[in-house]
């Protein structure tokens, strides 16, 4: 198959099909650092996308063709696939290439839930950017720091929904292969870690206990805007989380002989489902206060 890959990894939102609700009207909330909803300067990406995406992104299609609707075979799938590497990396089992090390321990990793607001703004970026591109504030009512990750395959063959879903999720966890100091990557992300591994960051972050993804099938679709190379079919994947990778902030506590040592600062105990031993229980009917960065 000829294919490309890209993935790219995001800290906010997009689309103007959400111009009248909430998104672009929103005023006197703030985020953890204190400051607005939006940082100074920036304006809600669905608030104009237009002006956020035009010229700004790669694998830009002609148009989205479709949707895939959110099953619950879909979901089950992009969870399964989420909790199983943060399973691995809680446990201290997953491996850094790059430091020839394995990552430390998790204390309070949980297992992740499906989020319906996620969900639809995921699918809000895409519709809004049809290709994959960078936004600057995706914030909500709910999640005043959300996270993003965004993957692409670019193609002229046809592929499977499942197989683009488990190829550019696979893409995201092996970005653990560049960390090349896993015995601090935890405790204090740094900002070469998130242009490095930002994907694979994301989906490790101990806040992190909500997602909701997209996934869209976009056709003629070329690297560059206006570039003469065109692929038959695009198919990208956009996931949302409650919370983003921070630079400097704290990616996941730490214990140094057992997986899920600080589960009660959730208010849970472990995970019972045997596929995810070394999480936490999920936390689905409780938000918390991420507002201490070393939290």
């Amino acid at each position: 198959m000829r294919s490309i890959f890209f993935l790219t990894f995001l800290l906010s939102f997009s689309t103007e099909l959400a111009h009248s609700w909430k998104y672009c009207g929103v005023t006197g909330l703030k985020n953890p650092m204190g400051g607005d909803i939006c940082f100074e300067g920036t304006e809600h990406s669905f608030c104009n996308p237009k002006e956020r995406f035009e010229e700004k992104a790669l694998y830009f299609s002609e148009h989205i063709a479709a949707f895939v609707p959110t099953t619950r075979k879909f979901k089950r799938v992009v969870l399964q696939i989420h909790n199983e590497y943060r399973n691995n990396v809680a446990g201290g089992k997953a491996h850094s290439k790059a430091s020839n090390s394995y990552f430390p321990i998790a204390g309070r990793m949980r297992e992740l839930v499906w989020d319906d607001e996620l969900e639809y703004n995921a699918k809000l970026h895409l519709a809004a950017a049809k290709m994959m591109a960078h936004d600057n504030c995706r914030n909500t009512v709910r999640y005043i720091l959300a996270g993003q990750n965004l993957g692409s395959t670019a193609t002229d063959n046809k592929m499977t929904v499942l197989e683009a879903v488990v190829d550019q999720l696979k893409l995201m966890y092996n970005e653990k292969d560049l960390v090349t100091d896993t015995s601090k990557f935890a405790d204090k992300l740094r900002s070469e870690d998130v242009q490095r591994s930002g994907h694979f960051t994301q989906l490790m972050g101990d806040r992190n206990s909500r997602v909701g993804c997209a996934f869209a099938l976009g056709l003629n679709c070329t690297h560059h805007k206006g570039d003469a190379k065109v692929y038959s079919y695009c198919y990208y994947l956009a996931c949302h989380y409650d919370f983003s990778n921070v630079s400097r902030w704290r990616l996941y506590k730490t214990h140094p002989n057992t997986p899920g040592a600080h589960c009660s600062e959730w208010n849970v105990g472990m995970n019972t489902d045997p596929r995810y031993s070394h999480l936490c229980e999920a936390t689905p009917n409780e938000l918390f206060d991420y507002s201490d960065k070393n939290g």
